[in-house]
């Protein structure tokens, strides 16, 4: 049954891709975006593809102008607040050197605090003739997370928990067509070591007032086996700061033979240059024995740059419930501070 599921979801997003390739694509003017940390080349990962080619000898070639400004709108504020929420692409399609330390405390509703750490490092290897990213970080590979940790993060069991790190050599592939493809070999750190290799491919499209971004990822742990994972987000504004987003995972691997799904939407707001907040539900589920929800989600996300583009606090309070407690609520609140470490961002 998941294989059979597997199959219908990777046709679908195959014919998708088709479809949006099979007509005359244009590109996008390079956009003026608000620099922030962590930010990534505005040529390299987020331009986006518009989904039609423009007419100008048409009737409706007046509308040209206002689609195109409505678009640019939408990226330009999509790409800020992932940039000001630290969004895990915004890590993954970074193409210059950093190196992010965070720390925070999480507090359960016994009202006991744990403590715990993050770092993550990419650094150029600009002598390669390959372009090679060398990347360390922490136990933040999505591959190895569930559905439910992609959105939540850490909780306060896995708090105190000693993290396991990775380090990998990372490369950009020839663009093909409108995809992008990103290539990882790396090893896990532990003993013994798990050594691993990934491919992801990435495209964006604009189409109207939507912006969408899909992701997908096919990868090979000696611990695991192999798997996939697919992430479809699509993106709309509503006047010139807020961001709609609604986003569909689905993880399937060979060790488990079931599929992993989320669903989550969320609301940015962005209050100030300096502040903004966020809201999220979201639900989870598995394929197995038959498509059913595990656990729900709500939470908010208060986010602030405290000190010029390097320093960030954020404030999350949030409410699981899981079916293995019987869906009992389970609150807690979340303190977050992230040091930002490189050249462009000390300035």
């Amino acid at each position: 049954m998941a294989r059979f599921l597997h199959n219908i979801l990777l046709t679908a997003f195959c014919s998708l891709a088709c479809v949006a390739h099979a007509e005359e694509l244009s590109t996008e003017p390079e956009k003026n975006v608000e620099e922030s940390y962590l930010t990534p080349d505005e040529n390299e990962d987020y331009e986006i593809e518009p989904l039609y080619s423009s007419d100008d000898e048409s009737i409706f070639g007046f509308l040209n102008t206002p689609h195109s400004a409505i678009s640019e709108s939408v990226e330009v504020i999509a790409k800020y607040m992932d940039v000001f929420f630290a969004d895990e692409k915004i890590y993954q399609e970074s193409t210059k050197s950093y190196a992010v330390l965070s720390a925070y405390s999480i507090t359960d509703e016994n009202s006991e605090t744990q403590y715990a750490g993050d770092l993550r490092i990419k650094l150029d290897l600009p002598k390669t003739k390959k372009k090679l990213k060398l990347v360390i970080e922490s136990d933040t590979d999505q591959e190895l997370q569930s559905g439910f940790e992609h959105v939540t993060g850490d909780t306060p069991k896995k708090a105190a928990t000693e993290s396991s790190y990775y380090a990998a050599l990372q490369r950009a592939l020839k663009k093909q067509g409108e995809w992008k493809l990103y290539s990882s070999l790396g090893i896990k750190l532990r003993t013994p070591l798990d050594p691993f290799i990934r491919i992801r491919a990435k495209r964006h499209i604009s189409f109207d007032e939507w912006n969408l971004n899909f992701t997908q990822s096919f990868f090979w742990f000696q611990s695991l086996g192999a798997g996939t994972s697919s992430l479809l987000e699509f993106d709309r504004t509503f006047y010139d700061n807020l961001l709609f987003r609604s986003a569909t995972t689905a993880i399937w691997r060979n060790q488990t033979d079931d599929f992993e799904l989320s669903q989550s939407f969320s609301l940015f707001h962005e209050i100030s240059d300096r502040r903004a907040i966020s809201y999220t539900i979201a639900s989870f589920g598995t394929s197995e024995p038959t498509v059913h929800a595990t656990s729900y989600l709500f939470n908010i996300r208060y986010r602030q740059r405290i000190h010029k583009d390097w320093l960030y606090a954020e404030l999350r309070p949030e409410i699981v419930y899981k079916r293995e407690n019987d869906f009992h609520p389970e609150p807690s609140l979340i303190f977050q501070i992230d040091m930002v470490f490189g050249d462009k961002y000390l300035k």
